[in-house]
């Protein structure tokens, strides 16, 4: 998509990939970054945000403005079909009265976790798991459940599909009160009675600029990014794989980070996150 932008804005965009600290190392280049119009970057809240509530950086990620919002990946449950999960109240249930004890997802620390834990202290949801089981990605949670190293994992809609399609899990709910492309027959949490939790539920993949830039480059690049997720062999590309491209505007991507920080820790204990991950 980048090199669709580029297009867009008649210039070749450089992409610079800074992994580690869960995305928060290259959000911080981000943030320190001179706001020039020329300086952006990406990344997926609430993961992100959730990353600096739990080990907070000498930054503040919410001074960063938003350029948009491009697409959306939802969260969903999935199980070995060994337990002949019968939808998310059956699972509930299943845990609850003990048979299922442990649950899994990425890593302890992460956005999986603590939407894990948020299920599990939450008296509506009331997922009684016992026992977190975190692995480096969905793919590998997804695989644990395959093998029934684990009874059921947090997944993308995306990591979960290669399995799913083949038989080897069973997806369960989504997360995301607004479904998902990958399986869209899945009922969501909220079909079946329970709060939303989109704050935690889906990723938005955002787009944002260093604090203080000024408001018209951010105008010429959300600009842009609107019209680049209208071609056609992105859409196709996305019809295709279930992935769901939606543009928001400024706003939006920095509403997903604000949610996050509103929302999160009232419904999360974040030291029993930090001490455990």
């Amino acid at each position: 998509m980048i090199p669709i932008m580029g297009e867009e804005l008649g210039t070749n965009i450089a992409i610079e990939n800074i992994p580690g600290a869960a995305s928060l190392r290259g959000t911080g280049e981000l943030a320190l970054a001179e706001p020039d119009g020329y300086t952006f970057g990406g990344f997926n809240p609430p993961s992100t945000p959730v990353s600096a509530m739990v080990n907070p950086p000498d930054f503040d990620i919410r001074e960063l403005k938003g350029v948009g919002a491009y697409a959306r990946t939802p969260f969903v449950i999935v199980a070995n079909p060994e337990y002949e999960i019968e939808g998310f109240e059956d699972l509930v249930s299943r845990y609850q009265s003990g048979e299922l004890e442990a649950f899994s997802g990425k890593q302890k620390g992460g956005v999986d976790h603590v939407l894990a834990l948020l299920m599990r202290d939450n008296e509506e949801y009331n997922l009684a798991w016992q026992r977190y089981v975190g692995y480096d990605g969905s793919g590998p949670a997804v695989q644990a459940t395959t093998s029934g190293e684990v009874p059921a994992a947090i997944s993308t809609d995306t990591a979960a599909q290669g399995a799913a399609e083949d038989g080897r899990i069973d997806p369960v709910v989504s997360l995301s009160s607004e479904g998902t492309g990958v399986f869209p027959d899945l009922p969501a949490v909220t079909d079946v009675g329970y709060p939303n939790i989109d704050y935690l539920g889906q990723l938005r993949r955002c787009m944002y600029v260093p604090p203080e830039t000024p408001d018209e480059p951010i105008q010429t690049l959300t600009e842009a990014l609107e019209t680049s997720l209208e071609n056609e062999e992105l859409q196709q590309w996305a019809e295709d794989t279930g992935n769901v491209l939606e543009y928001g505007g400024p706003d939006v991507a920095e509403e997903a980070v604000s949610d996050a920080f509103e929302n999160i820790p009232d419904q999360v204990d974040l030291e029993e996150v930090r001490e455990s991950a």
